[in-house]
């Protein structure tokens, strides 16, 4: 029998498109799975979307569909995007898949039936955003560590898992498993949290609809962070036998934002079902933007098909398992994509196949000629090969291409000490026998970076993809063929992003009623500079002693147009949520994040409404992006 592998990565949250954040660790599984399907194993992948909980019914009811319907279109986003990066899993599991979902149910009623779990009341803080609850202890400054929000305050009837009847037995675990969660400095975290004591968990609640029924209470919906963590088992064939053909699973990699979940959680369950926990929980840090957090909430996320297609998946790939760390938060930047891509893939190694082949057409009829395989290469090889294979144990994937990359300098080496455009014969036959035979071992070794690359070196080179096993065999005499350049440079533009609008903080300074109107009140608003008038129709939500002598944020290059016979020339700004309105208030200066205001002469409604503005959490959202400077008291809402 093969050897398996298993790999799995966390589940998305389909409440928005996917991001570079949740790409890193999809690229990172698939190198994963390819360097283990190149050794000759029997691999499992497994991916996937979490797709119930309270923040995806608020998302489908503000886009006006059922939230199946929502999960069913966000979802669809993710495969594209994991397809457009060359990301090959086995199976996409969804938590709405039937399977899952009955498994789920099934899994309760196992934990049920055995006693751990019982009906309580669950009374304390509550994160709406990440669907989790949080103590005092846990919360940063009142908040939650993760949104920077405060949570809210729940009170309702639960059913809890004893949670804390598994604290000595996940201790017992930890000193057993000494690779149980990596890096050793997310190990400590965790064990140094489990040390202070574990209060039970509530695995149910009432007050949310969207999810999958809870099987022992009725009106009850599975608290998602317990069902979802069950798809590792469940993808693979749960609760039917033929799930420990791959479980336990060799490797979960997941942000550090959900190790208490995946570390602490998810193996106290397991052990409680008499299940055997997984071999190794893998907690990658972030990726910043210029020494920024990149999250939704701060509008500064990069969407990964964007960058796949004007660069390729091979560039995006290389950049990520080469350039960052798994082991820290590291920095992404698109220039620097580019820098690496042209330095390393196209002057390096596509230079090496580039020339290698052009000399054996030029100088061998188009045959890879025989000859003897170079002592030093051969060692090095060897050396690559052992030295990488311990770093992708350790999902070092950055230093195991760091590693790599040292054959490919030294073949380069090799062409440029022994110069065979000057050669003849024998000893030309050798030194380009040799570098063929190398670009055959790079081939073996670099296909699970850049797969689609490797496989058109190979076709060049005449030959099938090469496995690990092929390393000690020198290749045949195979007809090359040149074609295409395999790394076309590349070329960084910086796109400039471009905020028309002109939106500023006016006090009202004088209100006026607009005769014969309900609705409408005329404004005169100073703008520091200049003064404008403007018709809108807040009679019905707003005082006048609620308005006058105040600041708030008002369009001001819209298009003048007519109401009631009477000129408008700006707009006031509001949100709005179930028919009651907040005016935005200015608190600083007002611009949208990652684009410079360059304001249109003017401006339409139509313009304005394109801008799909939008409010979380009291902040202004153009898309994903924040309208900095101004602020809402809505948690929620529409901008008009």
């Amino acid at each position: 029998m093969k050897k398996k592998f298993y790999v799995t990565t966390a589940i998305d949250y389909v409440n928005a498109r996917p991001h570079i954040g949740h790409s890193y660790q999809k690229v990172l599984a698939d190198v994963l799975a390819r360097w283990h399907k190149q050794a000759g194993e029997d691999v499992f992948f497994l991916t996937g979307t979490d797709e119930h909980g309270q923040k995806l019914a608020d998302a489908a009811k503000e886009a006006g569909v059922s939230p199946k319907k929502f999960v069913d279109k966000m979802s669809k986003y993710f495969k594209l995007a994991w397809e457009k990066l060359d990301i090959e899993c086995d199976r996409f599991i969804r938590t709405t898949d039937k399977d899952h979902e009955a498994a789920a149910r099934k899994f309760a009623e196992l934990l049920h039936k055995k006693g751990d779990i019982y009906l309580g009341k669950y009374e304390g803080l509550y994160c709406r955003r990440c669907e989790r609850y949080y103590t005092e202890k846990d919360l940063e400054n009142d908040r939650c560590p993760t949104h920077n929000i405060k949570p809210e305050t729940v009170s309702e009837p639960c059913y809890f898992f004893k949670l804390s009847r598994y604290q000595d037995a996940l201790l017992d675990l930890y000193e057993q498993r000494k690779r149980f969660v990596l890096p050793a400095a997310r190990f400590n975290e965790i064990k140094n949290r489990i040390e202070g004591g574990l209060k039970d968990l509530a695995v149910s609640r009432t007050s949310i609809k969207w999810g999958i029924p809870f099987p022992i209470g009725k009106g009850h919906v599975t608290y998602v962070w317990f069902e979802a963590l069950l798809n590792y088992i469940t993808g693979i064939g749960w609760p039917a036998k033929k799930f420990n053909k791959y479980w336990p699973a060799d490797i979960h990699l997941l942000g550090k934002d959900n190790n208490w979940f995946h570390s602490v959680i998810w193996p106290a369950i397991l052990l409680a079902a008499g299940i055997e926990p997984p071999k190794t929980v893998y907690v990658h840090g972030f990726i910043n933007l210029k020494g920024q957090k990149m999250s939704k909430s701060l509008g500064n996320v990069i969407n990964p098909v964007y960058l796949a297609e004007k660069y390729g998946a091979d560039a995006y790939r290389y950049f990520f398992t080469r350039e960052l760390s798994p082991r820290e938060d590291s920095y992404f930047s698109e220039e620097g994509l580019v820098e690496r891509y042209n330095s390393e893939l196209a002057n390096e190694l596509g230079n090496l196949v580039s020339r290698t082949i052009t000399m054996i057409e030029r100088f061998c009829n188009s045959k890879v000629p025989a000859g003897k395989v170079d002592t030093k290469l051969a060692k090095l090889t060897e050396k690559v090969y052992k030295t990488a294979s311990t770093h992708i144990e350790n999902v070092d994937v950055n230093r195991a291409v760091e590693e790599i990359w040292k054959l490919v300098r030294e073949v380069n080496k090799y062409i440029q000490s022994n110069k065979p455009w000057t050669l003849k014969d024998k000893k030309l036959d050798v030194v380009l026998f040799n570098c063929a035979n190398s670009i055959k071992d790079i081939c073996a070794l670099a296909w699970p970076y850049v797969p689609s690359s490797i496989e058109k070196i190979v076709k060049q080179l005449g030959i099938k993809r090469p496995l690990h096993s092929d390393l000690k065999s020198a290749i045949k005499s195979v007809k090359v063929k040149k074609g295409a350049p395999i790394f076309p440079k590349l070329e960084y533009k910086a796109e400039k992003k471009v905020f028309n609008l002109d939106i500023r903080k006016g006090k009202i300074v004088k209100i006026e009623e607009v005769p014969n109107s309900d609705k409408l009140l005329k404004l005169t608003i100073d703008f520091g500079k200049f003064k404008r008038q403007a018709v809108a129709g807040l009679k019905p939500y707003f005082k006048p002693s609620e308005l006058k002598g105040k600041n708030f944020v008002f369009l001001v290059n819209l298009a003048p147009a007519k109401l009631a016979g009477i000129k408008s020339e700006c707009m006031i700004i509001a949100a709005e949520d179930k028919g009651k309105y907040d005016l935005l208030v200015p608190t600083g200066k007002i611009g949208l994040e990652g684009h410079s205001s360059e304001p249109a002469k003017q401006v339409s409604l139509k313009d304005f409404a394109n801008y799909k503005f939008k409010v979380r959490d009291g902040k202004a959202l153009c898309g994903d992006a924040v309208l900095t400077g101004v602020k809402s008291k809505f948690k929620k809402g529409r901008v008009v």
